[in-house]
C-alpha cells in the first residue's frame, strides 16, 4: 500500500489538496498523525525512509501502519466526494449505491426511486454499461416490489445487451489498432486482416441509423474511420475528415465533460495530420487550440495530453525553428507528468537526436540515440520500432565513425533475427547489409540501387525514422 499511498499524495493537484484539508475538517483534526504524515509525504516527494517517518511522527511501527491506513482511506473518500458529481457515470453509480443501501434497509420503493434516477442519468449520457447494471438491479427488486413492470425491464435489458455487444466489438478492434499505433509510433503497419475487420465493422455500423444518431456511436465511428485512414497513411483524406468532424461536432455541441477525452484526441490527431501534410503553421495553430481545451473542466485531462502537446511543438519547430524545438524539448524533459510516461525517454532522446542530426551535429545526434537505446524502457517499445531505432543509430554512427559498427550489426542480426526475415522489414535487412558492406569496403552499387528502387522518397520519409533513400543518396557514393 505504501507505493500506492505515495503515488496518490504526489498526484494531487493544489485544488485536490485544498479539498482534502477541508474534507478532514468535518471532524476534529487536531493532533492528527495522518494529517502530519500527509504533509510530510507531500514535502519529501518519496525521498524518505520508514525510520525518518517514525522519528517525524514520534510513533512506533504498529501505530505507523494504522496511520497510513487511515490516511489512505481518508484520501480515497475525499477524492470520491470531490469528483463524483463531475462525472455522469460516477453520478449514475452513486444512485445505484444509494439504491442498494435502501434495498438493504428494506425500503424497496426508495431503492427503485434511486434506480430510476440512475437510469435517467445513464440514458442521457448513453452509459450502456451502467444501464446493464441498473436493469439487473431493477429486475432483482421486482421479485419483491410487484408494482414494477418486469416485462418492460427485461425487454430494455435485452436491447441494451445488443447495443453493448456492438460497443464491445468496436472497442476491442479500436484497442488493438490503437496499441499498434502507439507502440510502432507510425513506423509500422497493423495486420492487414485487422484493417479489413475494421473496414467491415465501419461499413456495417454506419448503415444502422438508430446507432449513427447516437453521440457515443458517432464518436466511435469517427475514431474508427480516422484510425483506418491513419493506418493507410492517407493523410490528405484524414486531414479533410478531421477538420470536417471537428467543425461538425462543435456545431452539434457533441462534446462535454464526459467525452472530453475524445475532443482532445481529435485535436491531437488533427495537429499530427497537419504536420504530416507539411502545414506546420496550421498544425501549431491547432496545437494552441489543444492547449486551451486541455485547460477546460478544471484541467482534469491536462497531464494526460501534455506529452502530445509538446510532441507537436517539437515536431513542427524541428522543421521551422530548430532552436525553439530544442527549447520545448528541454521544457518537456523537466515536466513530472511527462517523466511518468513509459515512452518518455524515447520521446526526449529520439527527438533530440533527430534535431541534432538535421543540424549536421552528428556527434550529439549519435550520443542521444545511444542514450535512448541504453534506457530500460527501450525494451518496452514495439520490436519493430526498436529495430528501426537501431538501424537509425547505425546510419548516424557510420557518419561519425565506423568503430564498433560491425559488433553492433552482429548483435542486431542475432536479437532481431526472426523480425528481419519478415517481408515488412526487408528494407531494414537490406539497409543493414548495405552498411555492413560499406564498412567492409565491399561493392555496394547493387545494394544501393536495390534499396532505392524498393520505395519512393516520399514513402521512405513516412516509414523510416531518417529516410533511408535520402541518407543513401547523401552518404553512399
Amino acid at each position: 500500500m505504501h507505493n500506492a499511498l505515495d503515488t496518490i499524495v504526489q498526484s494531487l493537484s493544489k485544488e485536490e489538496v485544498r479539498f482534502f484539508k477541508l474534507f478532514l475538517n468535518r471532524t476534529d483534526n487536531k493532533n492528527r498523525k495522518d494529517v502530519d504524515l500527509f504533509d510530510y509525504m507531500k514535502k519529501k516527494k518519496g525521498d524518505f525512509t520508514t525510520k525518518d517517518v517514525l522519528k517525524k511522527l514520534e510513533t512506533n511501527p504498529n501505530n505507523y501502519y494504522q496511520i497510513k491506513n487511515r490516511l489512505y482511506h481518508e484520501l480515497n473518500n475525499s477524492m470520491v466526494w470531490q469528483h463524483i458529481w463531475k462525472d455522469n457515470q460516477s453520478k449514475s453509480f452513486s444512485f445505484v449505491l444509494l439504491s442498494r443501501v435502501y434495498k438493504n434497509k428494506g425500503e424497496l420503493e426508495l431503492a427503485f426511486h434511486y434506480l430510476k434516477k440512475a437510469e435517467n442519468e445513464a440514458i442521457d449520457s448513453e452509459l450502456y454499461e451502467v444501464l446493464s447494471i441498473i436493469y439487473s438491479e431493477i429486475i432483482k427488486i421486482s421479485h419483491e416490489l410487484l408494482s414494477i413492470d418486469v416485462d418492460c425491464y427485461i425487454e430494455l435489458k435485452r436491447n441494451n445487451i445488443k447495443i453493448l455487444s456492438e460497443i464491445d466489438e468496436m472497442d476491442l478492434l479500436l484497442a488493438k489498432i490503437m496499441y499498434d499505433i502507439r507502440t510502432k509510433q507510425n513506423f509500422g503497419k497493423s495486420d492487414i486482416s485487422l484493417v479489413k475487420l475494421i473496414k467491415t465493422k465501419y461499413g456495417k455500423i454506419s448503415k444502422e441509423k438508430n446507432l449513427v444518431s447516437s453521440t457515443r456511436f458517432r464518436i466511435r465511428l469517427f475514431k474508427m474511420y480516422s484510425r483506418l485512414l491513419l493506418q493507410e497513411r492517407d493523410y490528405q483524406s484524414l486531414e479533410k475528415f478531421l477538420i470536417e468532424s471537428n467543425n461538425e461536432f462543435g456545431k452539434d455541441k457533441l462534446f462535454n465533460r464526459s467525452n472530453h477525452n475524445e475532443k482532445l484526441t481529435l485535436l491531437t490527431y488533427l495537429t499530427n495530420c497537419l504536420y504530416k501534410t507539411k502545414k506546420y503553421k496550421q498544425s501549431l495553430k491547432y496545437s494552441e487550440q489543444l492547449l486551451i481545451s486541455m485547460k477546460e473542466y478544471d484541467s482534469f485531462l491536462y497531464d494526460k495530453y501534455l506529452f502530445y502537446y509538446y510532441n507537436m511543438l517539437v515536431l513542427n519547430y524541428a522543421k521551422t525553428d530548430k532552436k525553439k524545438a530544442l527549447d520545448y524539448l528541454n521544457k518537456a524533459s523537466k515536466s513530472d507528468a511527462i517523466k511518468r510516461l513509459p515512452s518518455y525517454n524515447a520521446f526526449i532522446y529520439l527527438n533530440r537526436s533527430l534535431i541534432y542530426y538535421y543540424e549536421d551535429n552528428y556527434k550529439e545526434s549519435q550520443k542521444n540515440i545511444a542514450r535512448l537505446i541504453m534506457q530500460e524502457d527501450f525494451l518496452l517499445l514495439d520490436k519493430s520500432f526498436q529495430l528501426k531505432i537501431l538501424v537509425t543509430e547505425l546510419m548516424i554512427r557510420m557518419i561519425v565513425s565506423n568503430k564498433y559498427l560491425n559488433d553492433k550489426i552482429i548483435r542486431i542480426e542475432s536479437d532481431y533475427k526472426s523480425l528481419l526475415l519478415e517481408e515488412n522489414y526487408i528494407r531494414e535487412k537490406k539497409m543493414i547489409d548495405l552498411i555492413f558492406k560499406k564498412i567492409s569496403d565491399g561493392d555496394v552499387v547493387d545494394n544501393k540501387e536495390d534499396l532505392l528502387s524498393s520505395m519512393s522518397d516520399s514513402d521512405s520519409k513516412d516509414l523510416d525514422i531518417i529516410s533511408y533513400n535520402i541518407w543513401i543518396k547523401e552518404n553512399i557514393k
